[in-house]
């Protein structure tokens, strides 16, 4: 009997990279292959159990945000010694991060082809000119050592073209998609009259919410600030955080210190959200820079209406004012009128809620996904 290929999964970042894993590696159960998961310490024990249903074995790694430092040199070791004793075929990495710290520790290794999937390029993000040069050259010389680059999004590909990252035929388009099994819509009734009783949630209350990290790339600031002009002309909003991250005190604080603590709602991390997303009247997604935004799939997928930023790759799947509304990013008074546009005129998200959902489907299916990895690794592998 053959053995399995191998395929070693390596990963820093635990927000939506971590869904997007056990999504995947779920659909790929039904392929011949072994998958392998080796995370950063940053994922916490509820995700690694979650992870534990798909993948026999799970490393950890101390991978750190800061490339250069003591924490990433150890891990670069440490999974150079991971790599020699399970001798993948194949090793994908997931994220900047991990990009960075599985490349340098395949330096000189010809034996498994290298797969490398920022998930959005940080040199979007908005961090200094001074950094962003130096991703991009950091960038361009681990790609030599890549055998193939996924972009999640057309506009993550166009960036990449644009940077000059790596050469057209080291690099290709495969969509983030999501388990729409999870969607099921007579079961997300029951789940939603259940989270807002959990809350107690009214009936005539009007649920505004996020689901995403509490962090500087996803702008919980920009949310509850949005919230506080919305909240001075209606008294019957909740707004609601479906997540947590290192922000989650300064949103606290700022409800305190403007009267909103009785109205946010901020459940932590949870693993089904695609329960709480069916709680939410109108899904907001804030973000600063973003590769694809998975959770604007998940809106669409729970048939809510949507206000995002207007960047990156969520620009490639709402078309602005035809199926979800599209803002500057940090501009709260834009998001604040495109939300009351919904709370004004209800059937406006009548219409587009059911177009999103046929078109997420039909385009953002993780079994989509998974059968285009599936194509990938074997012309890899011959």
């Amino acid at each position: 009997m053959q053995e399995k290929k191998k395929i070693l999964h390596v990963a820093q970042s635990a927000g939506g990279v971590a869904n997007y894993i056990s999504m995947l590696l779920s659909e790929m159960q039904e392929y011949d292959y072994e998958n392998i998961l080796v995370l950063s310490e940053d994922y916490n024990n509820n995700i690694k159990n979650d992870l534990k249903n798909i993948s026999k074995k799970i490393y950890s790694l101390p991978m750190q945000r800061s490339i250069f430092s003591v924490g990433n040199l150890k891990s670069i070791f440490k999974l150079k010694k991971i790599i020699k004793d399970e001798k993948p075929d194949i090793v994908y990495m997931h994220s900047s991060f991990a990009g960075a710290v599985g490349r340098i520790a395949l330096l000189f290794n010809k034996k498994c082809k290298k797969v490398y999937n920022a998930h959005g390029w940080y040199f979007n993000a908005q961090i200094s000119n001074k950094k962003k040069r130096i991703f991009k050259i950091l960038e361009k010389i681990l790609a030599k050592n890549t055998n193939m680059i996924i972009n999640i999004s057309q506009s993550e590909y166009e960036s990449a073209i644009e940077n000059m990252i790596a050469p057209k035929e080291k690099m290709c388009i495969i969509n983030n998609g999501i388990d729409f099994a999870k969607f099921n819509s007579k079961k997300l009734k029951i789940a939603r009259d259940k989270i807002r009783n959990q809350y107690r949630i009214k009936d005539k209350d009007i649920v505004i919410g996020v689901a995403a990290r509490l962090d500087e790339q996803k702008d919980p600031l920009t949310f509850i600030k949005t919230m506080k002009i919305l909240n001075e002309k209606y008294n019957n909003l909740k707004f609601m955080y479906i997540g947590t991250g290192n922000l989650e005190q300064v949103v606290i604080d700022y409800a305190k210190e403007n009267q909103l603590s009785d109205r946010l709602i901020i459940t932590g991390w949870i693993q089904n959200y695609e329960e709480y997303i069916s709680a939410l009247d109108i899904a907001v997604l804030p973000s600063k820079w973003e590769g694809f935004g998975l959770a604007i799939i998940d809106y669409m997928a729970a048939r809510k209406p949507i206000v995002a930023s207007n960047i990156g790759g969520i620009a490639n799947i709402i078309k602005n004012g035809v199926n979800g509304f599209l803002v500057t990013p940090e501009d709260i008074q834009e998001f604040a009128n495109k939300i009351e546009e919904y709370i004004i005129k209800p059937e406006t998200a009548k219409e587009m809620v059911e177009k999103n959902y046929e078109y997420a489907i039909r385009n953002f299916n993780i079994k989509k996904v998974a059968k285009e990895h599936i194509k990938l690794f074997e012309k890899l592998l011959k």
